[in-house]
């Protein structure tokens, strides 16, 4: 079956005409919540204290009216339905003399002249500018053949990564998975491997053309919609279908079949939720 699901990073259909396509119209948007809140807040509150400036003053300067003491209300309250944007702390950042990568984790140097055009410390790690970096957040685990509850909780105190904005999809938000087993440790030119972080783009507003050799994440759910497994998977176009291939050197690994005109539903509901763009992997000194 081929059906659109809500995979909590775009309402995305797998399409048989040759696009990966989203029907969701949500706000581009990327909310930090709970205990991250506090620590933003309270850097926000440290550069009004330095620059003389009030919550409100600030909030109106930056075109977020009452956004500081929404920001104050949702800690106060401990809500945790409650967030910041990251438009809303990129518009704060330059009243606050800042960056807002600054705001969000305490990267690079807290006080900013000219956030534009000068680079941060973890910016220049990346060779890019501030205005270029953005916090990927995590997004679990991608392993083939692993079936798992759709409600399993993602450990969300992994920490996100700094990446530079995607240059091909630069509105694209970003998030990445950590990546188990070893369904696609034959890729060419680049193995992915257990232990690697596959760095990826929400595909909700997209409209991206297939291509034959695009890298993917695909989610599969079955058992009535209570399991659910999401493997990376290489295409492959046919006249009749769309493979999800895994590249291994293990032959248990089976490409995901999906018929160009299904007819039987077989149970599954398949869909892509994400591009990979590029593999992380750090290799420890000690």
């Amino acid at each position: 079956m081929i059906a659109p699901i809500d995979t909590g990073f775009g309402n995305t259909t797998v399409k048989v005409n040759g696009y990966l396509t989203s029907s969701a119209k949500q706000e581009e948007r990327s909310y930090y919540r709970s205990m991250e809140l506090s620590e933003i807040l309270a850097r926000i509150e440290r550069r009004l204290e330095k620059l003389g400036l009030s919550a409100a003053s600030a909030s109106k300067a930056a075109g977020k009216t009452d956004a500081i003491r929404n920001l104050q209300r949702a800690v106060e309250s401990g809500d945790k339905r409650q967030g910041i944007s990251t438009a809303t702390l990129n518009a704060l950042a330059p009243i606050l003399k800042t960056s807002s990568i600054w705001l969000l984790a305490g990267a690079g140097p807290e006080s900013i002249d000219n956030p534009d055009e000068i680079e941060n410390d973890a910016a220049r790690d990346y060779g890019s500018r501030t205005s270029d970096l953005v916090l990927a957040q995590y997004a679990g685990i991608v392993e083939a053949g692993s079936f798992r509850p759709v409600d399993e909780d993602i450990n969300y105190d992994v920490e996100p990564i700094p990446v530079p904005r995607d240059r091909k999809y630069p509105h694209a938000k970003l998030f990445f998975f950590d990546v188990a087993g070893d369904s696609m440790n034959d890729l060419k030119p680049r193995p992915i491997m257990p232990g690697d972080q596959a760095l990826c783009i929400e595909i909700e507003k997209l409209r991206v053309p297939y291509r034959h050799g695009m890298v993917v994440v695909v989610e599969q759910i079955i058992n009535g919609g209570h399991l659910r497994e999401r493997s990376v998977k290489q295409i492959e176009l046919f006249e009749d279908r769309v493979e999800f291939c895994p590249r291994s050197r293990n032959p248990k690994h089976k490409p995901i079949v999906v018929p160009r005109e299904p007819t039987a539903d077989d149970g599954r509901i398949v869909a892509v939720i994400a591009i990979v763009r590029s593999i992380v992997n750090t290799i420890s000194s000690d």
